[in-house]
């Protein structure tokens, strides 16, 4: 269960937050009159084995976005058409597959727009070893955005040419995520370096940190160009 909620996280910061220009429908525009009147989208029914987390509304950049985990029976494969079917049965603009955001550690993701109302939805698909799912379904509404924090009172640093940082912020944790031109030893020897000047105690684990009260878990992956994703999530204990 702690490991689903770190995991939730990650997956927040990394995709819910994505800007609906990004999407690029080719009918977005403003909302009409008639939006109101139609049927908003509806997740398709699932087999579900167990609801890993409880429904949340949190702020990603500034974005509310609901997010929820649930681990079902279906597998992967089925999973993909299921909600790439909903997705436009729904009406919503589904990208190209070039164009749809990607997730390491062989998940699957998959985004939709509603180019009215303004809100993508987005589906993370991680398989299990028994040939079952965990799902991390997203709702973020960029209709009622409002200008992100500041870098002011961030947990941790940032290291020099930091880009694309989101902050996610929910009861009792918080996330940092962005892209640096570092490898991951060189991001792992900034955060030693920083974190330890800052109070923090390295943990037994890969990237744990912990002090009085908090803990903070660092995580990164190679992306495009010579770019390393990171993520920081800190945790009140």
């Amino acid at each position: 269960m702690k490991r689903a909620g770190r995991v939730a996280g990650a997956v927040l910061a990394l995709v819910l937050g994505l800007p609906v220009r990004a999407l690029a429908a080719p009918d977005a525009g403003v909302p009409d009159a008639g939006v109101t009147g139609a049927p908003r989208f509806a997740w398709p029914r699932l087999q579900v084995i167990a609801h890993v987390e409880s429904s949340d509304i949190v702020e990603a950049g500034g974005i509310p976005v609901a997010l929820r985990a649930v681990h079902v029976k279906e597998n992967v494969r089925d999973l993909v058409q299921r909600f790439a079917d909903a997705f436009r049965d729904g009406g919503l603009y589904v990208p190209p597959g070039k164009e749809q955001p990607q997730y390491a550690n062989n998940a699957v993701m998959l985004t939709a727009l509603d180019p009215k109302r303004r809100i993508t939805y987005t589906v993370v698909m991680m398989p299990q070893a028994d040939g079952t799912t965990m799902l991390y379904l997203g709702e973020a509404n960029h209709a009622l955005a409002r200008p992100p924090e500041s870098a002011a009172g961030d947990f941790a640093p940032l290291p020099p040419k930091a880009h694309g940082v989101l902050r996610v912020n929910t009861e009792g944790s918080r996330t940092l995520t962005f892209e640096v031109p570092l490898t991951g030893p060189q991001v792992d020897a900034f955060y030693d370096d920083a974190l330890a000047k800052a109070g923090w105690k390295k943990g037994d684990e890969p990237g744990l940190y912990s002090r009085s009260g908090a803990e903070l878990r660092l995580t990164h992956q190679p992306g495009k160009d010579g770019q390393r994703g990171v993520v920081i999530i800190h945790q009140q204990r």
